[in-house]
């Protein structure tokens, strides 16, 4: 009798247990057959280096019929040289994110209207960054009154590729104002101070603009050094034979501007402690990340890790 009742027992146990073993993992796989989009959402304005004033939008992806109170986001923004580009470019990353439980946030931000030059390069560079901290403050706004998109805001990720992941670097990275007379003298301070400092005035004032990661896609810094220990934890995913934005040291694309890129800063990141990892795509070009097949889900597996509890 004891003998038949173990062995149902086991029975019982072992046909609870392997449900549970292949339900995937919110965050980390994915969990949402449907989403919901939301285009066009206002999230600040500003003007140009022209002087023309422009709207700041975004899209934002969600998980339908989600009942959860509190959705980690992450924001993400387009290359294109900060000439062209927009924020349809990340609608397939958004949708897998989405798909995985995240508020999943494609931005437009400033472009160059003006002649090229190293200094356009340079504040196209600080306007964006300032952009896409109002779309970070924008969430904070929003869980502070209507919250709307129940987001979690003490889970923002920022990102891009490119010209998106430049920006998304120096957000998290360029800190202090020796740092950005590094990168353009007291022009660019001058500029910075003229446009709102450091938390800009693209919108959504007295919001902290504090993110937890970044995620950068083929991007590059103005020196890598400029990463602190305790700064925000870094995925990257960067072709080798990158011949736009450089995988160590070089000038990106034709601006003619010299950065150092994610080889130098993982390296950087790993002499002071900072969290970060690297998905070196060895003799890869500028669209590595779009030809790896395993990129999106160590993406997800990154961000999964890193979230505070």
């Amino acid at each position: 009798m004891s003998f038949i009742f173990l062995l149902v027992s086991v029975l019982s146990l072992s046909f609870n247990i392997h449900p549970t073993e292949n339900k995937p993992v919110r965050y980390r796989e994915l969990v949402f057959e449907t989403i919901e989009i939301k285009r066009n959402v206002l999230y600040g304005s500003n003007k140009t280096q022209s002087g023309s004033p422009v709207d700041l939008y975004m899209d934002v992806y969600m998980p339908a019929g989600d009942t959860c109170a509190a959705r980690p986001v992450v924001i993400l923004a387009h290359g294109g040289y900060y000439l062209y580009g927009s924020k349809e470019n990340f609608s397939h990353d958004c949708i897998t994110l989405a798909k995985a439980g995240y508020i999943a946030v494609s931005i437009n931000y400033r472009l160059i209207d003006v002649s090229e030059s190293q200094g356009s390069y340079k504040r196209a560079t600080a306007d964006a960054v300032n952009d896409m901290k109002a779309a970070v403050r924008f969430f904070r706004r929003d869980k502070s009154n209507q919250n709307f998109f129940k987001a979690d805001t003490s889970n923002i990720f920022i990102g891009g590729y490119s010209a998106g992941a430049i920006t998304s670097l120096h957000y998290a990275y360029c800190t202090t104002p020796r740092e950005v007379f590094a990168i353009g003298g007291p022009q660019l301070v001058v500029y910075m101070t003229i446009h709102g400092g450091y938390a800009g005035d693209s919108g959504n004032p007295g919001y902290s603009s504090e993110i937890r990661g970044v995620l950068n896609i083929a991007g590059s810094i103005h020196a890598a050094s400029m990463a602190d220990p305790n700064e925000p934890r870094l995925f990257s995913v960067h072709g080798t034979a990158d011949d736009i934005v450089p995988f160590n040291i070089g000038k990106s694309g034709d601006s003619g501007v010299r950065t150092e890129g994610s080889g130098l800063v993982h390296l950087r990141a790993n002499a002071i402690g900072l969290i970060n990892y690297l998905h070196a795509i060895e003799g890869a070009g500028h669209s590595a990340y779009f030809e790896c097949d395993s990129c999106q889900a160590e993406m997800r597996q990154f961000i999964f890790e890193n979230l505070s509890n």
